[in-house]
């Protein structure tokens, strides 16, 4: 089974599921790659404007990934 089948699959899933699905991934990158969620916090705790997205700026982003 390759990634875009099992991307159209999921898209058919309720959200409970595809949050579920959302946080055991969020996991195993966690397992990969602790130092992912030491630069997410300090993302998050930034208290820099300047270094913020806006929604669009976010939503753009995402659409170019």
């Amino acid at each position: 089974m390759n990634l875009a089948t099992v991307q159209k699959e999921i898209e058919h899933w309720d959200p409970e599921q595809q949050d579920r699905l959302a946080a055991s991934l969020s996991v195993l990158r966690l397992k990969r790659a602790p130092k992912h969620a030491k630069e997410l916090a300090r993302r998050l705790d930034d208290p820099s404007p300047e270094n913020w997205l806006t929604l669009d700026e976010f939503k753009h982003k995402l659409a170019k990934a």
